[in-house]
């Protein structure tokens, strides 16, 4: 209990941990003031292990039974982050967004993952190979989709094929079944 004009003493071995993403662009002012006070350590983006078996976690995006590895996904994206923004800050953490049973919904993926991407990354880059919403049309020239592209015009469901157009784009190819990956 600490009332009105008494001094509120902390202990020296108290401790605070905190992670902070420097892009959040409306948290600007309170990020510079905490990096000329705080102590930082650069922490580079690694696969999630799971805290109790010390295993890398085995996570997947799922759309309509096709499941694609979100590491695999995370370190092309990361990459195509990197060369086109020469930013650290714009790119994916493992836990960026939460799968569920090891599986990251196509809901989750478009609603987070894509729209984080499109609206806050790549969304002033253009029709260049580059931008991964840039597809090559009939006459061979660059288009960008929009975030809208994902989903259905009349009922507003994920439209799976676009997302399966945009893994088809970033070259990442669908998990096979364990059965078929053996034959």
């Amino acid at each position: 209990n600490i009332r009105l004009g008494e001094e509120l003493v902390l202990p020296s071995n108290l401790y605070i941990w905190a992670t902070m993403n420097t892009s959040d662009q409306s948290l600007f002012p309170i990020d510079s003031a905490f990096k000329r006070r705080w102590e930082w350590k650069y922490i580079p983006i690694t696969q999630g292990k799971d805290r109790e078996t010390g295993k890398l976690m085995q996570w997947s995006i799922e759309a309509e039974g096709v499941n694609y590895d979100w590491w695999s996904f995370l370190e092309v994206m990361n990459k195509r982050v990197g060369d086109i923004t020469s930013s650290e800050d714009k790119k994916l953490g493992f836990f960026f967004c939460k799968a569920v049973n090891g599986k990251i919904s196509a809901e989750t993926f478009v609603g987070k993952v894509i729209f984080y991407l499109w609206n806050d990354v790549f969304k002033d880059f253009g029709a260049k190979a580059t931008n991964p919403f840039a597809f090559k049309n009939a006459e061979g020239g660059w288009v960008v989709c929009p975030f809208s592209s994902f989903f259905d015009p009349y009922t507003g469901e994920i439209n799976l094929g676009q997302i399966h157009g945009f893994m088809y784009n970033l070259g990442i190819i669908p998990e096979l079944e364990p059965e078929i990956q053996a034959a």
